[in-house]
């Protein structure tokens, strides 16, 4: 696959063949690869649609066959998910049954008798006559990789395993020299470190924890040190490198007293005695650590002196912003009015990502009836607290903090940007966050439903591999009323919920295929859902079967929507508003929940705990922990937080989050732009995270 091609496309960029000196493409030749291209869901700018014309029948085949297979490989279309469906007239052949019937079959087929037998023949479905949303892509320039590559490093937030992907890859094809300085977020800057020096190239970090981080990515592991992981023996030079390194870290004793066993495994594995002389720090650093005469963390430290309510604490912690601003809330429980000053003292010290998440959270945090507490970052461990009166801010004082924190903000934004005109539902889509692990936007991003939308399709296909029994990693969803009362679930051992409003399309047997191929369909009819009293639906794949969805060779998850629930491909490729492959250790994986009074298909990437059985024994469980949750997602930053500070103008910078009803036609003009949608659209990207950086 072509692999520049692919992340041109994820970032609604396009590169074009070279104009021929001979015959332009032929009109039925564009018009096929148009009306193909709308197959998948995606349609070219109205100048990427010149920029084809001008090529010659032969460069555009040529081109087509690497845009088709970056395509069908985004949409999920090269899966053939179809083909793994139990029944193939889904959903009319499910609701024709009896549950007696419906139970009869899947009974038969899980004694090893051949679907077929028990199935309808497929049939001929009716044309998709509905018109899907398409993504438009803009052409790409020969700078277009170049400023991906710069927001991607930019990001202050932990890459995706894709993003991850696009980013080594971009370093190693790029002339650009790698700068590490440039990257907005620690493990990412240790993955590319990784990177670096396993390509001979130069790489530094800076403190004791990311050589660590290192050591643990050059032996294959998990760089956030979220998982355990062994040292690999390294190599001679290797150890002098990581030596070397260590020896030149800050905060070397309280990096080894935060972490003392892994610090332990490292040194074992450095050897910092043969190298005694060259390495004095780091050897007795070590001695130290061995025998338990480490001095006492920061963070020890200041509980200490919170405990005893040491007014030296505010001077003492303010010369680590972070750790002030984390501690912010209970430091003004403590010291009220001389926290929240200090704190203000502070502010020009954060980062702008630092200053939009504390404002989020000063702003929506008295609204909160919870308090969230995901143990070093395990949402499957999450516990929840009340929000108790007591807790709360004297108004004064977060009226004080909110104002400093927006004059901060709108001061640091103005520098690149003087003016915008931002849209309302620019506050729709979320910042990225540290912990979400499938798509490059943050949790809590929300998805209109479009008002002639009537039914919303979910897929999750996986390949388990030949030398498996049956695999299961199974589809499901957990209804609940305005109140999180739980309603009831659709998923493989409750069919169907209310009266066909939801409805299930049949538990595939994978043994039988060669490469242990599966897929289970879900239908959500939404009017119908509304009048059986549901507010929320929350949709859920859990890996029935024990195997984390790291052991598949791949599981792979879609949403679509649309009007007509028979008309068109069982998996409509044109109608796909999500489609991702589904990773990690996890067995459980919370995706979106559906907001059926709003409309709203919100992301959550979540790996809240569950029992993996079936959907339908959780519904308890996410009775209360979603309220919780969901009140956490409001007090995440938006983009719409960002830019909320600095003038409003008509001339001013475009955010918006589709472009449908705007008239972007300067191509010189930056805009930053969530979903593009309108063809005559013509502008530059507006970097965010590099603004965020």
């Amino acid at each position: 696959m072509d692999s520049e091609l692919r992340i041109l496309v994820q970032h609604h960029r396009i590169r074009l063949p070279s104009p021929t000196v001979g015959p332009p493409i032929g009109r039925d030749v564009l018009a096929t690869l148009i009306s193909n291209m709308t197959a998948f869901g995606f349609a070219l700018s109205h100048d990427a649609f010149a920029g084809l014309r001008g090529a010659s029948d032969e460069a555009a085949r040529a081109w087509w066959d690497r845009v088709e297979e970056v395509l069908m490989d985004l949409s999920g279309a090269d899966r053939k998910l179809e083909a793994f469906v139990v029944y193939k007239n889904f959903p009319r052949e499910v609701l024709a049954m009896s549950e007696a019937e419906y139970w009869l079959r899947q009974i038969l087929m899980y004694w090893g008798v051949p679907n077929e037998y028990v199935t309808e023949a497929p049939e001929v479905r009716a044309l998709l006559d509905e018109k899907p949303t398409l993504r438009v892509l803009q052409p790409a320039t020969t700078a277009t990789l170049a400023e991906i590559f710069a927001e991607v490093l930019a990001q202050p937030a932990r890459w995706t395993e894709g993003q991850a992907a696009d980013a080594l890859f971009l370093a190693g094809h790029l002339a650009e020299p790698l700068d590490l300085s440039l990257v907005g977020f620690k493990e990412n800057m240790v993955r590319l470190a990784v990177y670096c020096h396993g390509h001979g190239l130069p790489a530094r970090v800076d403190t004791a924890t990311d050589v660590l981080r290192l050591a643990v990515g050059m032996s294959g592991g998990d760089v956030s040190l979220r998982e355990a992981g062994k040292l690999r023996s390294f190599k001679r030079s290797e150890r002098r490198f990581l030596l070397g390194l260590l020896e030149r870290a800050t905060h070397l004793e309280e990096d080894l007293a935060r972490r003392p066993e892994r610090f332990k495994r490292l040194i074992h594995a450095i050897h910092p005695g043969d190298h005694a002389a060259k390495h004095p720090r780091v050897v007795a650093a070590a001695g130290r650590l061995y025998v338990g005469a480490l001095p006492p963390t920061f963070n020890a430290i200041v509980e200490r002196q919170l405990v005893a309510r040491d007014p030296a604490l505010l001077a003492d912690i303010g010369q680590r912003p972070g750790e002030l601003m984390r501690r912010l809330h209970h430091l003004i429980l403590v010291y009220g009015q001389a926290a929240a000053s200090a704190f203000i003292g502070v502010l020009p010290r954060l980062t702008l990502m630092q200053l939009l998440k504390i404002e989020r959270y000063l702003r929506t945090v008295h609204e909160r009836q919870h308090r969230t507490f995901p143990p070093r970052g395990n949402w499957g461990a999450l516990q929840v607290a009340p929000m108790l009166p007591e807790r709360k801010i004297a108004p004064p004082i977060r009226d004080a903090l909110l104002a400093g924190l927006a004059a901060e903000i709108g001061r640091r934004v103005a520098r690149r940007v003087a003016s915008v005109q931002l849209a309302e539902d620019a506050a729709l889509v979320k910042l990225p966050t540290s912990d979400s692990e499938l798509l490059p936007y943050g949790r809590g991003t929300a998805f209109p439903l479009p008002s002639d939308v009537k039914f919303v399709r979910t897929a999750v296909y996986w390949k388990s591999g030949p030398t498996r029994g049956d695999v299961w990693y199974d589809n499901g969803w957990n209804f609940f009323d305005a109140q999180w009362k739980n309603l009831g679930a659709c998923c493989w051992n409750a069919t169907s919920f209310g009266s066909a409003a939801a409805v299930f399309s049949g538990d595939p047997t994978n043994s039988k295929d060669l490469e242990g191929r599966a897929c289970q369909m879900i239908d959500l009819y939404l009017d119908k859902l509304v009048k059986g009293g549901v507010r929320y639906a929350v949709w859920s794949v859990l890996c029935y079967s024990h195997l984390a969805f790291d052991d598949a060779e791949e599981v792979f998850a879609a949403l679509q929507w649309g009007v007509d629930p028979q008309k068109g491909k069982l998996f409509e490729p044109a109608r796909c508003q999500l489609a991702f492959p589904v990773k990690g250790p996890q067995f459980t994986k919370y995706i979106a929940y559906i907001d059926l009074a709003r409309r709203h298909v919100v992301y959550l990437d979540a790996n809240l705990r569950a029992n993996v059985s079936s959907a339908n024994s959780n519904g308890a469980r996410l009775a209360k922990t979603m309220p919780a949750f969901v009140e956490y997602l409001g007090s995440l930053p938006s983009v719409h937080d960002v830019f909320a500070h600095v003038p409003a103008s008509p001339a001013g910078l475009p955010v918006l989050y589709s472009d449908a009803r705007s008239d972007l036609c300067d191509g010189e003009a930056e805009a930053w732009v969530f979903r593009p949608e309108r063809e005559q659209s013509r502008f530059r990207a507006f970097p965010l995270m590099a603004l965020l950086g």
